[in-house]
Protein backbone atom coordinates (compact mmCIF):
# COMPACT_ATOMS: atom_id res chain seq x y z
CA UNK A 1 0.00 0.00 0.00
CA UNK A 2 1.15 3.17 -1.04
CA UNK A 3 1.65 6.65 1.15
CA UNK A 4 -1.02 8.04 -0.79
CA UNK A 5 -3.55 5.23 -0.70
CA UNK A 6 -2.69 5.00 3.46
CA UNK A 7 -3.17 9.07 3.73
CA UNK A 8 -5.65 9.43 6.38
CA UNK A 9 -8.29 12.62 5.02
CA UNK A 10 -9.08 13.62 8.57
CA UNK A 11 -7.76 13.77 12.47
CA UNK A 12 -8.53 15.15 15.71
CA UNK A 13 -6.13 16.10 18.04
CA UNK A 14 -5.59 18.35 21.83
CA UNK A 15 -2.60 20.86 21.03
CA UNK A 16 -2.06 20.92 16.96
CA UNK A 17 -2.94 19.68 13.86
CA UNK A 18 -1.91 20.44 9.63
CA UNK A 19 -3.41 19.40 6.47
CA UNK A 20 -1.62 19.89 3.46
CA UNK A 21 -2.22 18.41 -0.05
CA UNK A 22 0.22 16.12 0.29
CA UNK A 23 0.91 13.88 2.25
CA UNK A 24 5.13 13.56 2.81
CA UNK A 25 4.35 17.46 3.11
CA UNK A 26 1.89 16.96 6.35
CA UNK A 27 4.71 14.51 7.72
CA UNK A 28 7.00 17.33 7.45
CA UNK A 29 4.82 19.90 9.46
CA UNK A 30 3.57 16.98 12.17
CA UNK A 31 7.46 16.35 12.44
CA UNK A 32 8.46 19.82 13.26
CA UNK A 33 5.41 20.35 15.36
CA UNK A 34 5.86 17.24 17.51
CA UNK A 35 9.93 18.59 18.29
CA UNK A 36 8.12 21.61 20.08
CA UNK A 37 8.09 24.00 16.99
CA UNK A 38 5.25 26.38 16.30
CA UNK A 39 2.67 26.43 13.97
CA UNK A 40 4.68 28.80 11.46
CA UNK A 41 7.36 26.22 11.56
CA UNK A 42 5.59 23.18 10.89
CA UNK A 43 3.67 25.77 8.33
CA UNK A 44 7.63 26.51 6.72
CA UNK A 45 8.74 22.97 6.55
CA UNK A 46 5.80 21.64 4.55
CA UNK A 47 5.99 24.54 2.29
CA UNK A 48 9.10 23.66 1.40
CA UNK A 49 8.60 20.27 0.82
CA UNK A 50 5.53 21.09 -1.36
CA UNK A 51 8.50 22.51 -3.84
CA UNK A 52 9.90 19.18 -4.42
CA UNK A 53 6.93 16.95 -4.45
CA UNK A 54 4.10 19.39 -6.28
CA UNK A 55 6.65 21.11 -8.89
CA UNK A 56 3.46 21.22 -10.56
CA UNK A 57 1.41 23.49 -8.53
CA UNK A 58 4.29 25.31 -6.16
CA UNK A 59 8.26 26.51 -6.24
CA UNK A 60 11.12 28.46 -5.13
CA UNK A 61 9.97 30.17 -8.29
CA UNK A 62 6.77 31.22 -7.83
CA UNK A 63 4.45 33.73 -5.16
CA UNK A 64 3.46 33.41 -1.28
CA UNK A 65 0.53 34.60 0.36
CA UNK A 66 -0.68 34.48 4.31
CA UNK A 67 -2.33 35.00 7.31
CA UNK A 68 -0.88 34.25 10.51
CA UNK A 69 -3.28 34.90 14.03
CA UNK A 70 -1.30 34.76 17.43
CA UNK A 71 -3.10 33.85 21.19
CA UNK A 72 -3.90 37.79 21.09
CA UNK A 73 -5.71 38.02 18.67
CA UNK A 74 -3.89 39.87 16.16
CA UNK A 75 -4.19 38.31 12.64
CA UNK A 76 -1.62 39.83 10.01
CA UNK A 77 -1.46 39.65 6.25
CA UNK A 78 2.08 38.80 4.35
CA UNK A 79 1.91 39.24 1.21
CA UNK A 80 5.04 38.18 -0.71
CA UNK A 81 3.63 38.63 -4.32
CA UNK A 82 6.28 40.04 -7.16
CA UNK A 83 5.94 42.49 -9.08
CA UNK A 84 6.84 42.94 -13.10
CA UNK A 85 10.18 44.11 -14.32
CA UNK A 86 10.77 47.42 -14.29
CA UNK A 87 12.09 47.55 -17.35
CA UNK A 88 9.27 45.50 -19.08
CA UNK A 89 7.80 47.39 -22.42
CA UNK A 90 3.53 47.58 -21.99
CA UNK A 91 3.18 48.93 -25.42
CA UNK A 92 5.35 46.60 -26.89
CA UNK A 93 3.90 43.22 -25.65
CA UNK A 94 0.04 44.81 -26.52
CA UNK A 95 1.50 45.46 -30.05
CA UNK A 96 2.33 41.29 -30.06
CA UNK A 97 -0.49 40.16 -28.42
CA UNK A 98 -3.90 40.32 -27.96
CA UNK A 99 -3.14 39.31 -24.14
CA UNK A 100 -0.71 38.99 -21.68
CA UNK A 101 1.03 35.36 -22.94
CA UNK A 102 0.78 32.44 -20.48
CA UNK A 103 4.18 30.64 -21.23
CA UNK A 104 7.78 31.72 -21.72
CA UNK A 105 9.67 34.23 -20.19
CA UNK A 106 7.10 37.22 -20.46
CA UNK A 107 4.67 36.47 -17.72
CA UNK A 108 7.22 35.63 -15.11
CA UNK A 109 7.32 38.35 -12.27
CA UNK A 110 9.47 38.43 -9.42
CA UNK A 111 8.97 35.47 -7.19
CA UNK A 112 8.32 36.33 -4.01
CA UNK A 113 7.90 32.65 -2.04
CA UNK A 114 11.66 32.87 -0.29
CA UNK A 115 11.08 36.14 0.90
CA UNK A 116 7.60 35.41 2.05
CA UNK A 117 9.24 32.29 3.94
CA UNK A 118 11.91 34.17 5.33
CA UNK A 119 9.51 36.78 6.63
CA UNK A 120 7.64 34.75 8.40
CA UNK A 121 10.23 32.82 10.15
CA UNK A 122 12.01 36.33 11.08
CA UNK A 123 8.62 37.58 12.48
CA UNK A 124 6.88 34.72 14.12
CA UNK A 125 8.83 31.59 13.78
CA UNK A 126 11.05 29.54 16.70
CA UNK A 127 13.43 28.29 14.75
CA UNK A 128 15.67 29.54 11.62
CA UNK A 129 14.56 28.98 8.23
CA UNK A 130 17.27 26.98 7.12
CA UNK A 131 15.68 23.99 9.17
CA UNK A 132 12.98 24.16 8.05
CA UNK A 133 14.52 23.65 4.57
CA UNK A 134 16.80 20.67 5.61
CA UNK A 135 14.00 17.86 4.89
CA UNK A 136 12.93 19.51 1.67
CA UNK A 137 16.78 19.26 0.24
CA UNK A 138 17.26 16.27 1.28
CA UNK A 139 13.98 15.16 -0.36
CA UNK A 140 15.22 17.09 -3.45
CA UNK A 141 18.17 15.16 -3.54
CA UNK A 142 17.34 11.46 -2.56
CA UNK A 143 14.14 11.50 -4.62
CA UNK A 144 10.51 11.22 -4.30
CA UNK A 145 8.13 8.80 -5.78
CA UNK A 146 5.67 10.96 -8.64
CA UNK A 147 2.46 11.42 -6.67
CA UNK A 148 -0.74 10.35 -8.43
CA UNK A 149 -1.92 14.33 -8.59
CA UNK A 150 1.76 15.15 -10.21
CA UNK A 151 1.42 12.28 -13.01
CA UNK A 152 -1.76 13.54 -13.73
CA UNK A 153 -0.61 16.32 -14.64
CA UNK A 154 2.68 15.78 -16.46
CA UNK A 155 0.80 13.80 -18.63
CA UNK A 156 -1.93 16.67 -18.98
CA UNK A 157 1.08 19.36 -19.95
CA UNK A 158 3.55 16.64 -21.71
CA UNK A 159 3.45 18.80 -25.18
CA UNK A 160 4.24 22.11 -23.00
CA UNK A 161 6.60 20.81 -20.71
CA UNK A 162 8.66 18.91 -23.55
CA UNK A 163 9.55 21.76 -25.46
CA UNK A 164 11.58 23.10 -22.53
CA UNK A 165 14.67 21.70 -21.93
CA UNK A 166 14.81 22.06 -18.23
CA UNK A 167 11.26 20.78 -17.80
CA UNK A 168 12.72 17.44 -20.26
CA UNK A 169 15.67 17.41 -18.22
CA UNK A 170 13.77 16.96 -14.70
CA UNK A 171 10.24 15.27 -15.14
CA UNK A 172 10.90 12.95 -18.42
CA UNK A 173 13.10 9.84 -18.90
CA UNK A 174 13.55 7.20 -21.23
CA UNK A 175 11.55 10.12 -23.53
CA UNK A 176 8.44 9.96 -21.39
CA UNK A 177 6.95 12.05 -18.63
CA UNK A 178 6.94 9.90 -15.10
CA UNK A 179 4.45 7.92 -13.93
CA UNK A 180 3.07 8.08 -10.76
CA UNK A 181 5.15 5.68 -8.11
CA UNK A 182 8.19 6.41 -10.30
CA UNK A 183 11.60 8.39 -8.58
CA UNK A 184 11.71 11.90 -8.92
CA UNK A 185 15.38 13.51 -8.20
CA UNK A 186 16.03 17.06 -8.43
CA UNK A 187 19.76 17.33 -7.26
CA UNK A 188 20.03 21.20 -9.13
CA UNK A 189 17.16 22.20 -6.68
CA UNK A 190 18.62 20.33 -3.99
CA UNK A 191 21.55 22.69 -4.29
CA UNK A 192 18.99 25.61 -4.69
CA UNK A 193 17.69 25.16 -1.31
CA UNK A 194 21.02 24.37 0.27
CA UNK A 195 22.24 27.82 -1.01
CA UNK A 196 19.14 29.54 0.53
CA UNK A 197 19.52 27.57 3.83
CA UNK A 198 23.22 28.59 4.36
CA UNK A 199 22.86 32.50 2.54
CA UNK A 200 19.45 33.14 3.35
CA UNK A 201 17.00 34.84 0.99
CA UNK A 202 19.63 36.63 -0.75
CA UNK A 203 20.63 33.63 -2.57
CA UNK A 204 17.70 34.56 -5.11
CA UNK A 205 17.11 38.24 -4.63
CA UNK A 206 20.64 39.41 -6.02
CA UNK A 207 23.27 35.98 -5.15
CA UNK A 208 23.87 32.95 -7.60
CA UNK A 209 20.19 31.86 -7.84
CA UNK A 210 19.15 34.65 -8.62
CA UNK A 211 21.31 35.85 -10.93
CA UNK A 212 20.83 32.06 -12.91
CA UNK A 213 17.46 32.71 -12.84
CA UNK A 214 17.99 36.33 -14.57
CA UNK A 215 20.39 35.12 -17.35
CA UNK A 216 17.89 32.43 -18.24
CA UNK A 217 14.80 34.80 -18.38
CA UNK A 218 17.22 37.49 -20.60
CA UNK A 219 17.54 34.61 -22.95
CA UNK A 220 14.21 34.09 -23.75
CA UNK A 221 12.89 38.10 -23.58
CA UNK A 222 12.63 38.96 -20.44
CA UNK A 223 13.45 42.89 -19.04
CA UNK A 224 14.28 41.00 -15.78
CA UNK A 225 16.91 41.84 -13.67
CA UNK A 226 19.00 41.01 -10.59
CA UNK A 227 17.93 44.69 -9.45
CA UNK A 228 14.39 43.62 -9.49
CA UNK A 229 15.13 40.77 -7.74
CA UNK A 230 17.40 42.63 -5.41
CA UNK A 231 14.41 45.28 -4.75
CA UNK A 232 11.90 42.77 -3.58
CA UNK A 233 9.83 43.21 -0.40
CA UNK A 234 7.17 41.50 1.56
CA UNK A 235 4.28 43.78 2.89
CA UNK A 236 2.72 43.01 6.35
CA UNK A 237 -0.58 43.96 6.47
CA UNK A 238 -4.12 43.87 8.28
CA UNK A 239 -7.25 41.99 6.94
CA UNK A 240 -10.59 42.50 5.67
CA UNK A 241 -13.55 40.66 7.17
CA UNK A 242 -17.11 39.58 6.54
CA UNK A 243 -19.52 37.19 8.92
CA UNK A 244 -21.56 34.53 8.19
CA UNK A 245 -24.02 33.30 9.84
CA UNK A 246 -22.02 35.14 13.11
CA UNK A 247 -18.99 33.20 12.01
CA UNK A 248 -16.12 36.11 11.46
CA UNK A 249 -14.22 35.18 8.22
CA UNK A 250 -10.73 36.95 7.49
CA UNK A 251 -9.30 37.23 4.54
CA UNK A 252 -6.62 39.19 2.48
CA UNK A 253 -6.66 42.30 0.44
CA UNK A 254 -4.40 44.36 -1.54
CA UNK A 255 -3.83 42.50 -4.80
CA UNK A 256 -5.48 39.77 -3.78
CA UNK A 257 -8.88 38.52 -4.93
CA UNK A 258 -9.68 37.51 -0.57
CA UNK A 259 -11.64 41.09 -0.61
CA UNK A 260 -14.06 39.43 -3.32
CA UNK A 261 -14.54 36.36 -1.20
CA UNK A 262 -15.71 38.25 1.78
CA UNK A 263 -17.87 40.39 -0.45
CA UNK A 264 -19.82 37.38 -1.75
CA UNK A 265 -20.01 36.06 1.89
CA UNK A 266 -21.57 39.13 3.14
CA UNK A 267 -24.20 39.11 0.32
CA UNK A 268 -24.84 35.56 0.80
CA UNK A 269 -25.27 36.27 4.48
CA UNK A 270 -27.95 38.76 3.43
CA UNK A 271 -29.59 36.10 1.53
CA UNK A 272 -29.23 33.51 4.09
CA UNK A 273 -31.51 36.40 6.80
CA UNK A 274 -34.21 35.81 3.71
CA UNK A 275 -34.31 32.08 2.94
CA UNK A 276 -32.39 30.73 5.76
CA UNK A 277 -29.86 28.34 5.97
CA UNK A 278 -28.21 27.83 2.80
CA UNK A 279 -27.79 24.62 0.74
CA UNK A 280 -25.26 25.17 -1.89
CA UNK A 281 -25.78 21.90 -3.57
CA UNK A 282 -29.66 22.16 -3.24
CA UNK A 283 -32.65 24.46 -3.92
CA UNK A 284 -29.88 27.45 -3.21
CA UNK A 285 -27.34 26.37 -5.19
CA UNK A 286 -28.80 29.17 -8.21
CA UNK A 287 -28.93 32.07 -6.01
CA UNK A 288 -25.07 31.27 -4.96
CA UNK A 289 -23.57 30.61 -7.98
CA UNK A 290 -25.11 34.44 -9.22
CA UNK A 291 -23.82 35.98 -6.27
CA UNK A 292 -20.38 34.00 -6.64
CA UNK A 293 -20.42 34.94 -10.67
CA UNK A 294 -21.05 38.60 -9.42
CA UNK A 295 -18.10 38.96 -6.76
CA UNK A 296 -16.04 37.17 -10.01
CA UNK A 297 -17.17 40.08 -11.93
CA UNK A 298 -16.55 42.75 -9.69
CA UNK A 299 -12.86 41.44 -8.80
CA UNK A 300 -12.04 41.14 -12.45
CA UNK A 301 -13.09 44.91 -13.08
CA UNK A 302 -11.66 46.72 -9.84
CA UNK A 303 -8.89 44.20 -8.58
CA UNK A 304 -5.20 45.33 -9.09
CA UNK A 305 -2.09 47.11 -7.09
CA UNK A 306 -3.30 49.78 -5.00
CA UNK A 307 -0.38 50.79 -4.78
CA UNK A 308 -0.93 52.42 -8.00
CA UNK A 309 -4.08 54.50 -6.69
CA UNK A 310 -6.51 52.82 -8.55
CA UNK A 311 -8.03 50.25 -6.48
CA UNK A 312 -11.88 50.82 -5.96
CA UNK A 313 -12.25 51.04 -2.19
CA UNK A 314 -12.21 48.04 -0.42
CA UNK A 315 -14.72 49.77 2.25
CA UNK A 316 -17.27 50.19 -0.80
CA UNK A 317 -17.24 46.84 -1.97
CA UNK A 318 -17.76 45.57 1.29
CA UNK A 319 -20.67 47.87 2.28
CA UNK A 320 -24.07 46.93 3.51
CA UNK A 321 -25.78 48.51 0.95
CA UNK A 322 -23.23 47.44 -1.97
CA UNK A 323 -23.70 43.74 -0.74
CA UNK A 324 -26.94 44.01 -0.35
CA UNK A 325 -27.58 44.93 -4.17
CA UNK A 326 -25.80 41.93 -5.57
CA UNK A 327 -27.88 39.74 -3.05
CA UNK A 328 -30.87 41.16 -4.19
CA UNK A 329 -29.64 40.76 -7.42
CA UNK A 330 -29.11 37.18 -7.23
CA UNK A 331 -32.41 36.51 -5.70
CA UNK A 332 -34.79 38.45 -8.40
CA UNK A 333 -32.54 35.86 -11.28
CA UNK A 334 -30.72 39.46 -12.58
CA UNK A 335 -28.52 38.03 -15.23
CA UNK A 336 -25.27 38.73 -14.57
CA UNK A 337 -22.59 40.63 -17.45
CA UNK A 338 -19.22 38.76 -17.01
CA UNK A 339 -15.91 39.83 -18.33
CA UNK A 340 -14.76 37.64 -21.26
CA UNK A 341 -11.54 35.75 -19.80
CA UNK A 342 -9.80 32.94 -20.41
CA UNK A 343 -10.50 29.63 -19.21
CA UNK A 344 -10.34 29.84 -15.23
CA UNK A 345 -6.67 28.37 -14.15
CA UNK A 346 -4.40 27.72 -11.05
CA UNK A 347 -2.03 25.07 -8.94
CA UNK A 348 -1.53 26.47 -5.69
CA UNK A 349 -1.00 24.27 -2.70
CA UNK A 350 -2.66 25.43 0.85
CA UNK A 351 -1.15 24.54 4.49
CA UNK A 352 -2.80 24.99 7.10
CA UNK A 353 -1.87 24.32 10.70
CA UNK A 354 -2.31 25.34 14.68
CA UNK A 355 -0.43 24.76 17.68
CA UNK A 356 -1.02 24.61 21.66
CA UNK A 357 0.25 28.37 21.43
CA UNK A 358 -2.82 29.28 19.85
CA UNK A 359 -1.07 30.47 15.88
CA UNK A 360 -3.44 29.62 13.27
CA UNK A 361 -1.50 29.34 10.07
CA UNK A 362 -3.14 29.84 6.21
CA UNK A 363 -0.30 29.69 3.82
CA UNK A 364 -1.07 29.31 0.47
CA UNK A 365 2.09 29.38 -2.55
CA UNK A 366 1.68 28.96 -6.45
CA UNK A 367 3.14 28.79 -10.19
CA UNK A 368 -0.22 30.23 -10.69
CA UNK A 369 -1.22 27.82 -14.19
CA UNK A 370 0.08 24.29 -13.94
CA UNK A 371 4.12 24.39 -14.43
CA UNK A 372 3.62 28.05 -14.36
CA UNK A 373 5.25 29.34 -17.29
CA UNK A 374 6.75 25.79 -18.44
CA UNK A 375 10.16 27.29 -17.63
CA UNK A 376 12.97 25.68 -15.85
CA UNK A 377 16.04 27.06 -14.96
CA UNK A 378 18.34 24.25 -15.28
CA UNK A 379 21.10 25.83 -13.41
CA UNK A 380 18.49 26.42 -9.95
CA UNK A 381 15.94 23.43 -10.73
CA UNK A 382 13.46 25.99 -10.25
CA UNK A 383 10.11 26.04 -12.07
CA UNK A 384 9.27 29.57 -12.73
CA UNK A 385 5.53 30.67 -11.99
CA UNK A 386 3.84 32.81 -15.00
CA UNK A 387 1.55 35.19 -12.26
CA UNK A 388 2.08 38.11 -15.05
CA UNK A 389 -0.26 36.25 -16.89
CA UNK A 390 -2.74 37.76 -15.07
CA UNK A 391 -1.72 41.57 -15.82
CA UNK A 392 -4.52 43.04 -18.64
CA UNK A 393 -3.03 44.69 -21.55
CA UNK A 394 -6.07 47.25 -21.84
CA UNK A 395 -4.34 50.57 -20.98
CA UNK A 396 -7.88 51.43 -19.41
CA UNK A 397 -7.74 48.60 -16.93
CA UNK A 398 -6.60 48.84 -13.11
CA UNK A 399 -4.96 46.12 -13.60
CA UNK A 400 -2.78 46.94 -16.72
CA UNK A 401 0.78 45.81 -16.97
CA UNK A 402 3.76 48.24 -15.97
CA UNK A 403 6.79 47.96 -14.68
CA UNK A 404 7.15 47.52 -11.02
CA UNK A 405 3.53 46.78 -10.46
CA UNK A 406 1.97 43.48 -8.67
CA UNK A 407 -0.63 41.81 -10.64
CA UNK A 408 -4.17 40.65 -9.20
CA UNK A 409 -3.66 37.80 -7.59
CA UNK A 410 -5.54 34.75 -7.23
CA UNK A 411 -4.18 33.76 -3.60
CA UNK A 412 -6.11 34.14 -1.21
CA UNK A 413 -5.66 32.67 2.77
CA UNK A 414 -8.29 32.59 5.37
CA UNK A 415 -8.56 32.43 8.69
CA UNK A 416 -12.25 32.16 10.87
CA UNK A 417 -13.21 33.80 14.43
CA UNK A 418 -15.90 33.17 16.43
CA UNK A 419 -16.50 34.87 20.09
CA UNK A 420 -13.55 36.73 19.23
CA UNK A 421 -11.20 33.70 19.19
CA UNK A 422 -9.52 31.89 16.15
CA UNK A 423 -11.16 28.87 15.57
CA UNK A 424 -10.07 27.88 11.94
CA UNK A 425 -7.41 27.83 9.36
CA UNK A 426 -8.73 27.33 5.60
CA UNK A 427 -7.25 26.87 2.48
CA UNK A 428 -7.55 25.67 -0.98
CA UNK A 429 -6.72 25.66 -4.90
CA UNK A 430 -8.47 26.61 -7.27
CA UNK A 431 -7.08 29.31 -9.18
CA UNK A 432 -9.86 32.27 -9.98
CA UNK A 433 -12.17 30.11 -8.29
CA UNK A 434 -10.56 29.92 -4.88
CA UNK A 435 -13.12 32.65 -3.69
CA UNK A 436 -16.06 29.86 -4.77
CA UNK A 437 -14.30 27.16 -3.51
CA UNK A 438 -14.07 29.08 0.38
CA UNK A 439 -17.53 29.85 0.27
CA UNK A 440 -18.62 26.07 -0.34
CA UNK A 441 -16.48 25.31 2.86
CA UNK A 442 -18.31 28.11 4.87
CA UNK A 443 -21.53 27.49 3.76
CA UNK A 444 -21.23 23.61 4.56
CA UNK A 445 -19.34 24.31 7.71
CA UNK A 446 -22.47 27.14 8.76
CA UNK A 447 -24.78 23.96 8.10
CA UNK A 448 -23.05 21.45 10.55
CA UNK A 449 -21.12 19.64 8.49
CA UNK A 450 -17.44 17.94 9.84
CA UNK A 451 -14.14 19.38 8.67
CA UNK A 452 -13.70 16.11 6.48
CA UNK A 453 -17.19 16.36 5.12
CA UNK A 454 -16.95 19.79 3.81
CA UNK A 455 -14.15 19.19 2.27
CA UNK A 456 -14.98 16.42 0.14
CA UNK A 457 -18.47 17.28 -0.67
CA UNK A 458 -19.57 17.42 -4.09
CA UNK A 459 -18.86 20.21 -5.29
CA UNK A 460 -19.30 23.25 -8.30
CA UNK A 461 -17.54 26.02 -9.77
CA UNK A 462 -18.22 28.88 -12.26
CA UNK A 463 -15.55 27.54 -14.98
CA UNK A 464 -14.84 29.50 -18.39
CA UNK A 465 -16.03 32.20 -20.26
CA UNK A 466 -15.79 32.94 -24.15
CA UNK A 467 -13.39 35.81 -25.24
CA UNK A 468 -15.30 39.18 -25.48
CA UNK A 469 -17.71 40.58 -23.35
CA UNK A 470 -20.65 37.31 -22.54
CA UNK A 471 -24.52 38.34 -21.43
CA UNK A 472 -25.99 35.92 -18.78
CA UNK A 473 -24.51 34.19 -16.26
CA UNK A 474 -22.03 31.68 -18.15
CA UNK A 475 -21.24 28.21 -17.45
CA UNK A 476 -20.55 26.41 -13.98
CA UNK A 477 -18.68 23.27 -14.01
CA UNK A 478 -20.11 20.38 -11.53
CA UNK A 479 -19.13 17.40 -10.41
CA UNK A 480 -21.46 13.90 -11.32
CA UNK A 481 -22.31 13.44 -8.03
CA UNK A 482 -23.79 16.88 -7.72
CA UNK A 483 -27.78 16.18 -6.51
CA UNK A 484 -30.16 16.84 -9.15
CA UNK A 485 -32.08 19.18 -7.14
CA UNK A 486 -28.60 21.52 -7.05
CA UNK A 487 -28.09 21.01 -11.15
CA UNK A 488 -31.43 22.17 -11.53
CA UNK A 489 -31.35 25.25 -9.41
CA UNK A 490 -28.38 26.72 -11.01
CA UNK A 491 -29.49 25.90 -14.45
CA UNK A 492 -32.65 28.21 -13.27
CA UNK A 493 -30.55 30.69 -11.97
CA UNK A 494 -29.33 31.05 -16.09
CA UNK A 495 -26.35 29.00 -15.71
CA UNK A 496 -25.25 26.58 -18.48
CA UNK A 497 -23.81 23.11 -16.27
CA UNK A 498 -21.10 21.35 -17.36
CA UNK A 499 -20.67 17.39 -15.73
CA UNK A 500 -16.86 16.43 -14.79
CA UNK A 501 -16.10 13.51 -12.72
CA UNK A 502 -16.24 13.33 -8.78
CA UNK A 503 -13.97 14.55 -6.95
CA UNK A 504 -11.98 15.87 -9.81
CA UNK A 505 -9.37 18.79 -8.82
CA UNK A 506 -10.61 21.01 -11.34
CA UNK A 507 -13.35 22.03 -8.64
CA UNK A 508 -9.98 22.91 -6.69
CA UNK A 509 -9.04 20.93 -3.07
CA UNK A 510 -9.57 22.40 -0.04
CA UNK A 511 -7.58 22.17 3.90
CA UNK A 512 -9.17 22.44 7.18
CA UNK A 513 -8.15 22.77 10.66
CA UNK A 514 -10.70 23.87 13.10
CA UNK A 515 -11.43 23.82 16.71
CA UNK A 516 -14.72 21.97 17.29
CA UNK A 517 -16.78 21.43 20.54
CA UNK A 518 -17.71 17.96 22.07
CA UNK A 519 -18.72 15.99 24.99
CA UNK A 520 -15.07 15.99 26.60
CA UNK A 521 -14.59 19.97 25.53
CA UNK A 522 -12.71 22.07 22.47
CA UNK A 523 -11.00 19.35 20.19
CA UNK A 524 -8.85 20.10 17.40
CA UNK A 525 -10.25 18.65 13.65
CA UNK A 526 -7.88 18.75 10.56
CA UNK A 527 -9.32 17.04 6.73
CA UNK A 528 -7.64 17.62 3.59
CA UNK A 529 -9.55 17.29 0.26
CA UNK A 530 -9.83 13.61 -1.18
CA UNK A 531 -9.03 15.52 -4.64
CA UNK A 532 -5.49 16.20 -4.07
CA UNK A 533 -2.77 13.43 -2.08
CA UNK A 534 -2.58 15.09 1.05
CA UNK A 535 -3.25 14.00 5.11
CA UNK A 536 -4.84 14.90 7.80
CA UNK A 537 -2.35 14.92 11.30
CA UNK A 538 -3.06 15.85 14.52
CA UNK A 539 -1.31 15.75 18.07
Amino acid sequence: MSEFTARRLSATGDEWAVATPHSTASDAAADVLRGGGNAVDAALAAAAMLTVVYPNQCSVGGDLLALVGTADGEVRFVNAAGRAPRAVDAGEIAARYESMPVLGALPVTVPGAVAGWAALADTWGTRPLSAALGPAEAAAHEGVPVAPGLALDLRREEQILARDPGMRGVFFADGDVLAAGRTLRQPALARTLASIAAQGPSALYGGDVGQSLVRLLAEQGSAMTVEDLAEHTVRLSGTHSAVYDGVDHLSSGDNSQGLYFLQGLRALDVVRSVRGTLDPLGRDAGVVASVLAQAAADRDRFCCDPEWGEAAPAEELLSEPYVRRIAERAMAGTPVELLGQRKASGDTVAVVATDRDGTWVSLIQSVFHCFGSGVLDPGTGVVLHNRGASFSLDPASPNRLAGGKRPLHTLMPVLVREGGELVGAHGVMGGRAQPQVHTHLALHLAAGATAERAVSAPRWVLGAMEAGVTEGAGTVKAERNVPTAGVRAIEGGGFDVELIDAHDDGVGHGQLVRRAGGADGPRLVTATDPRADGSAVAG
